[in-house]
């Protein structure tokens, strides 16, 4: 088991290297913007920032637990990764559109291509014989209605997922309090950026995904995500030394 995690970090680190050098060759064509190598790195490790060692994690964001970040990396974040909003669509396509672009999926396509062959099967014997087979214009048409019944019922669900991401949205608070250059300071909850550091008190609504590096007894109740009703209790993964057990898993 020690040897396969060997194997994984070092395999690992040999595609991180491949990785920086192909971002590095990248960054030579582009001539508006480049990317810096926290950049890169929070890019290719996104995924595993709730388990990276804390310290090393604030040096990568360029932030810190008392000053924040500053207002011109807060405004450059913002500018390049967009408003904190959760991803829904403010532009509706038409009607016909949005059932198209359901029925014609891979299992969509095999249908609509099952009920082509039905009917070409269909007019060849119908002129190569005198006997008609029906048999083949009646699977033409149910496999029809197999494909625009299945293009609607998935645009149904898509519906459902609209309407909950909508839910969700009234649920996110719409100011919140950051730290920028050492200050407090109340902003639209759209403008919190990775690496902003989020104080909270009881009874407050998360603005975004957080991650706790000091509390005390903090519970959070997760019932319009999960459905529980019990409080979650919160314990923070601060430490270095717990930490680096926890992020070790990564490998």
């Amino acid at each position: 088991m020690k040897l396969w995690r060997k194997f994984r970090k070092r395999l690992k680190h040999l595609f991180w290297n491949w990785y920086m050098r192909c971002s590095s060759r990248k960054q030579r064509r582009r001539s508006r913007y480049c990317p810096t190598e926290n950049e890169v790195w929070l890019e290719y490790y996104a995924d595993y920032l709730h388990l990276w060692p804390f310290r090393e994690l604030c040096s990568k964001l360029e932030t810190n637990t008392v000053r924040g970040l500053t207002d011109d990396a807060a405004r450059a974040r913002l500018a390049r990764n967009g408003p904190n909003v959760l991803p829904i669509r403010t532009k509706h396509m038409p009607y016909i559109l949005r059932l198209a672009r359901h029925c014609f999926t891979m299992d969509g396509v095999l249908l609509l291509l099952s009920a082509i062959a039905c009917l070409v099967l269909f007019i060849w014997l119908k002129s190569h014989s005198e006997h008609v087979y029906i048999e083949y214009l009646i699977a033409c048409g149910i496999l029809l209605f197999t494909f625009v019944l299945y293009g609607y019922l998935r645009k149904l669900q898509e519906n459902d997922t609209e309407s909950l991401v909508t839910a969700f949205e009234d649920l996110m608070p719409r100011y919140c309090t950051v730290i920028r250059d050492g200050e407090k300071e109340i902003i639209l909850t759209q403008k919190v950026v990775m690496g902003d550091i989020v104080p909270i008190s009881y009874g407050q609504r998360l603005p975004a995904d957080l991650r706790f590096f000091n509390c005390f007894g903090l519970e959070v109740n997760n019932v319009a995500l999960t459905g529980y009703t019990d409080p979650r209790q919160i314990f923070p993964l601060a430490i270095d030394d717990r930490q680096q057990r926890y992020s070790s898993q990564i490998y």
